[in-house]
């Protein structure tokens, strides 16, 4: 009795080793499932928020070229008025460059919004996690926001541009929709408007404004973006 006692329990124990080992092997493979899933999304979603990224780098490089343009016919208008040059066809597109603030900048934030809907912790690198937070909760947020206040000036400017210019509509093209020349109805009277040559200096100093702050938010997305495919390289 006592040896078949001592068989059952080492039987028994083994039916319960062998049982433990299989469940270990089963969580084994259930983690390794896991993690082979968590890695895939993670992938998934900084493609993605890359590709996000280089459409903002590119619009804001675009946007950076087109404030340097509009600079240049900005210093054209107010050398033409602060040292009495006479009047020539070709200030007429600089007239419309000069009034421009900056463009209709939009950033897309679809890659980082999939990413904040998954979960910030879908991402193994804590670096990596805490600099794309940092660059869209931060210094792309000020960046808009700088944009958008210095647009709500944008109404009392077009009033004043409509009492001293016309548009020449005829020369309206498609492809460049506002960069339609303006014509002064008094060229001699602009000259001494103090409110417009004022007005024509204060927007070149809100557009080198949200230069300043646009070079350093696309200087930080280039450095997040080649982090973000370091990292993709790596995995």
């Amino acid at each position: 009795m006592e040896n078949k006692t001592s068989k059952y329990l080492k039987y028994a124990i083994g039916e319960i080793v062998l049982v433990v080992i299989g469940i270990l092997i089963a969580l084994q493979i259930n983690n390794w499932n896991e993690n082979r899933k968590s890695n895939i999304l993670e992938k998934k979603l900084l493609s993605e928020l890359a590709k996000s990224l280089e459409g903002n780098c590119n619009a804001m490089i675009q946007d950076s070229l087109l404030r340097i343009t509009w600079n240049t016919s900005s210093n054209i208008v107010i050398a033409a008025i602060e040292n009495n040059l006479g009047y020539s066809d070709s200030l007429q597109i600089h007239f419309q460059n000069a009034r421009k603030p900056g463009t209709n900048l939009a950033l897309s934030s679809s890659g980082y919004e999939s990413l904040k809907n998954a979960g910030f912790n879908i991402l193994s690198s804590d670096i990596l996690r805490n600099n794309i937070i940092e660059l869209f909760e931060l210094t792309q947020k000020r960046l808009l926001e700088e944009m958008t206040y210095f647009e709500s000036f944008q109404p009392d400017r077009q009033t004043q541009i409509d009492k001293l210019f016309s548009y020449d509509d005829t020369k309206f093209n498609p492809t460049k929709p506002f960069d339609i020349p303006l014509i002064p109805h008094d060229y001699n009277k602009l000259k001494h408007d103090i409110t417009y040559l004022s007005m024509i200096k204060s927007v070149k100093v809100q557009r080198n404004i949200i230069g300043v702050i646009l070079n350093r938010n696309l200087k930080e997305s280039q450095r997040v973006l080649q982090l973000i495919k370091n990292e993709l390289n790596e995995n």
